[in-house]
């Protein structure tokens, strides 16, 4: 992995201007999921990844800031986005939309929800989520897809699914069997779209079966048409890539020397 800043800034750049981008990037991924003029993205999506946790489709977003995490550390390596979900007629829900770039730390979905729930009036609870996009692997497990929620220990009932924490690991979706795109779930095209393992002819089918997706595409193209969130995009990707480079630095030098890493490095 290059480590020269020169030669990322340039490499970066050739990719940028071939359009071959990453949904990864935080400043990209906001501008496409974090904007008001584009709710109607984020509540597909969300939709898709909590169609089965709240039983109910998602007819709209509203956006709000996100509850401080006063625990939060490397806060630059996660973006979060916090909304107000519709679900039809009068009913609505809370949820955190989250991509995270690198934090071996399970507790913060957990930390979010009971912000969310707390800030509810007791008389008046909703249910609550996160979906947690992570562009590394933090999972034993083969699954792409990890939904958590309270459950007995030893039946395995679930007491309540709404509260829940949903995790959805790209690089585990990219290696996973392919299948053809309109044999998908709606959150496997998504997870296609972020994984970005379509070639042109499906990537074209992907946006016909989802308008949606679609949209998203063209905002992501969008994007690039701005100097000044092109250097933003650059510049982010950089500090991205030179810290995944340091932590397989450090996970080789723990190598070397024998012991087993505490730090999660196969980042994608």
């Amino acid at each position: 992995m290059m480590t020269d800043r020169k030669e990322l800034e340039g490499a970066i750049q050739n990719e940028v201007e071939r359009r071959q981008f990453s949904l990864m990037n935080d400043e990209l991924f906001g501008y496409v999921f974090g904007s008001d003029e584009r709710r109607d993205i984020t509540a597909d999506f969300l939709g898709a990844a909590l169609e089965d946790s709240l039983g109910h489709g998602i007819t709209g977003v509203s956006f709000m800031p996100p509850r401080e995490i006063p625990v939060l550390r490397d806060r630059e390596l996660v973006s979060r986005f916090a909304a107000r979900c519709e679900l039809g007629e009068e009913d609505h829900a809370f949820a955190e939309l989250q991509l995270v770039n690198y934090l071996e730390w399970r507790e913060l979905p957990l930390a979010c929800c009971a912000e969310m729930m707390s800030a509810q009036p007791e008389y008046d609870i909703h249910p609550v989520a996160t979906v947690s996009i992570l562009s590394y692997s933090l999972f034993g497990n083969g699954d792409w897809r990890s939904d958590y929620y309270f459950r007995n220990v030893e039946t395995g009932h679930i007491l309540d699914k709404g509260l829940g924490m949903h995790f959805l690991e790209v690089p585990k979706f990219a290696k996973a069997e392919t299948k053809p795109v309109i044999e998908m779930t709606k959150l496997e095209r998504w997870m296609a779209f972020f994984s970005d393992c379509l070639n042109d002819v499906e990537k074209n089918e992907l946006a016909k079966l989802e308008p949606a997706i679609g949209r998203a595409d063209a905002a992501a193209e969008e994007f690039f048409n701005d100097g000044e969130n092109v250097s933003r995009y650059i510049d982010r990707e950089i500090g991205l890539r030179l810290f995944r480079a340091a932590m397989q630095d450090v996970k080789k030098q723990v190598k070397d020397r024998g012991e087993q890493s505490p730090i999660r490095t196969d980042l994608k």
